[in-house]
């Protein structure tokens, strides 16, 4: 080790990065696969950060630092590690490092019902032996055993230089492989293996692999994870941006994502006992920007008007090329996208819900990025909305991810606000599905105000309402968690800053819906059906939604939490090549509507802020 190298050791992982000396403690960590939060990427803004420096020499505080932090956590060695920089050898304590939960569970009753037919296609053939009367080769016997026209077919030198043996080996008794016109693998009918496939779905935020056996399309083993570019931001914007400004950024963010994937692929197969050359085709959707950056495609000309992608057909292409393990002759499909930031992930939600065979039907995929869906009975409008990351937690002063203690649910019972947390652990802060809840609760007690100002006084609330509320102006804060309630006693508050930020996020995909719902021609009563997909699609109370305005005024029971819906198209991109023609029909008929050029959505975002 040189002499101006340095060792960065994390606790309680107990890992070490070697760096060289002035490395930030952020890229330490990434270097050496500690998960901290950088909401911000890194920019000093979000304090999400926080690291406790046990011992060693780091640089001076900032001024970012003194802004977020108070002068009790500096004192005691608490820092940003995104503004700390290791000048020698550093020990770190992840005061908050969580493992992320990522809900994206995949149960049959998100599916409908739909034909098995991968295009991973498996035959058992018994075949007569050769003689000196039938001298045809051993490939144009198989072909012609297979009732294949052997002049449209081609196969894997892997299995030509194989297949002498494996004939041999299984007395003629054997099970062929193939995808399309390719011949990616032979067996003897004793040893052949099941074959599998894989649905990806790569989030903004977190990431998640779905292994499924092609032959009886059941789910064998789910795995996740949190996106490792969330080190370079919590929004694609920050992303793209890495992706363009930072030499070999692009790179970079190629190589995580497919790392991440390969480590998911690899627990799931670990958990069945199966091989990686088990594994014959991958299905992914993802949003516009996600789908690039796995591909390593250049994603800065999505970002900027007239917001062009470099690919929108559906791809399909050699694993091997991406750096994705799989078997041999293994291959990638890509849902198609269309148009903008609407991506696959939305093909995968329209696909999952055969929207088209509805009635009217309003679907939402709400995350960092939200996505309208609006099929009117006629025709398919999709938008995609500029929500930010504040439904991740992002942006909001004690937001996270959701992870054991992140309150998630909050309940007005006796007067009183009631929390629930993830894991029933101490409450370390808020996700994603609670603002909902709080939001609407704040309003229904009067604590909260239709221009989205927290009541500057108490009269009028309940007691215990007025108990929690706190500060003056931009300082009023709500109390949510007391000390008791808390971990490490740091109660958890929202705050007048953190409503403003949801008023954003809110307004930007309502404003979404009513410009979908407007150009569709349709009105709210004639919606039949009102679908919340994504991570919070099946933990966001209907009622608390239509409370806080993010979906219009529709009886409850017309909505209908639908989960992973993107993740169930890509399950059922993978199985069946009937639902891959209706992803890629879907695609193509989608009519897409740029907010950014409609002349009212200014006029609808602002009516869309106030809580109505």
């Amino acid at each position: 080790m040189s002499s101006d190298t340095i060792e960065v050791r994390f606790h309680p992982a107990g890992v070490t990065a070697k760096a060289a000396a002035g490395i930030n403690l952020s890229e330490a960590a990434h270097l050496a696969e500690v998960t901290i939060s950088t909401l911000c990427g890194g920019k000093g803004m979000c304090g999400k950060c926080q690291v406790l420096v046990r011992s060693g020499a780091v640089s001076e505080v900032t001024a970012a630092e003194k802004k977020l932090l108070t002068e009790a956590q500096l004192s005691s060695g608490v820092r940003l590690a995104c503004q700390t920089r290791a000048l020698g050898d550093v020990e770190v304590e992840v005061t908050e490092q969580q493992q992320v939960v990522v809900r994206k569970d995949l149960s049959e009753a998100m599916f409908r019902e739909f034909e098995l037919s991968p295009r991973v296609k498996r035959l058992e053939l018994s075949l007569a032996p050769p003689a000196l009367e039938d001298q045809r080769s051993d490939l144009l016997r198989l072909w012609e055993g297979a009732d294949l026209q052997h002049c449209d077919c081609r196969a894997l030198l892997s299995v030509l230089q194989k297949l002498p043996a494996v004939l041999r080996d299984g007395q003629f008794q054997v099970v062929v492989t193939m995808m399309d016109d390719l011949l990616v693998e032979v067996e003897t009918l004793a040893e052949a293996k099941a074959a599998l496939g894989a649905a990806v779905d790569i989030g903004t935020t977190t990431i998640v692999a779905y292994l499924m056996n092609l032959t009886t399309g059941e789910l064998e083993a789910t795995s996740s994870t949190l996106n490792p570019q969330t080190v370079h931001g919590a929004d694609i914007i920050s992303r793209i941006e890495y992706g363009r400004d930072e030499p070999g950024g692009l790179a970079t963010l190629q190589a995580e994502v497919v790392g991440a994937i390969n480590s998911l692929i690899s627990s799931a197969l670990a958990d069945i006992g199966a091989s990686i050359e088990q594994l014959y085709e991958i299905t992914v959707v993802g949003n516009t920007a996600m789908h690039h950056l796995l591909l390593g495609l250049d994603p800065q000309y999505i970002a900027q008007a007239p917001y062009i992608p470099v690919a929108s057909q559906p791809l399909t292409l050699y694993a091997s090329d991406l750096g994705i393990n799989t078997h041999a002759g293994g291959q990638v499909f890509a849902l198609p996208i269309v148009a903008g930031f609407v991506g696959a992930d939305s093909v995968g939600v329209m696909t999952a819900a055969d929207i088209c065979k509805r009635g009217p039907t309003l679907a939402l995929d709400i995350g960092t990025n939200g996505e309208v869906m609006v099929w009117s009975g006629e025709r398919l409008l999709c938008a995609s909305t500029a929500a930010g990351p504040a439904f991740e937690g992002a942006k909001i002063s004690q937001g996270m991810y959701a992870a054991p203690g992140a309150i998630s649910k909050v309940d007005l019972a006796d007067g009183d606000l009631h929390i629930g947390t993830i894991d029933d652990e101490p409450a370390r802060g808020i996700c994603g599905s609670a603002l909902f809840d709080i939001t609407a609760m704040l309003l229904v007690t009067g604590a909260l105000g239709v221009s989205g100002r927290l009541a500057e006084s108490d009269a009028g609330l309940p007691a215990s309402i007025a108990a929690r509320m706190s500060g003056e102006g931009n300082g009023r804060k709500v109390l949510l968690a007391d000390a008791e309630q808390a971990h490490n006693g740091q109660s958890v508050y929202l705050t007048q800053r953190d409503i403003r930020e949801i008023q954003l996020a809110k307004g930007a995909v309502r404003a979404g819906v009513e410009i979908l719902l407007e150009e569709a021609g349709i009105s709210v009563d004639d919606l039949e059906g009102v679908l919340l997909a994504g991570a919070f699609g099946n933990h966001i109370r209907p009622e608390s939604a239509v409370r806080m305005g993010i979906l219009p005024e529709v009886p409850v029971e017309k909505i209908k939490g639908v989960g992973n819906a993107a993740g169930v198209g890509g399950v059922m991109a993978l199985c069946s090549e009937q639902e891959r023609a209706l992803a890629c029909e879907l695609a193509a008929v989608a009519e897409h509507i740029e907010l950014a050029s409609s002349a009212n959505f200014q006029n609808k975002f602002m009516e869309a802020m106030l809580f109505a």
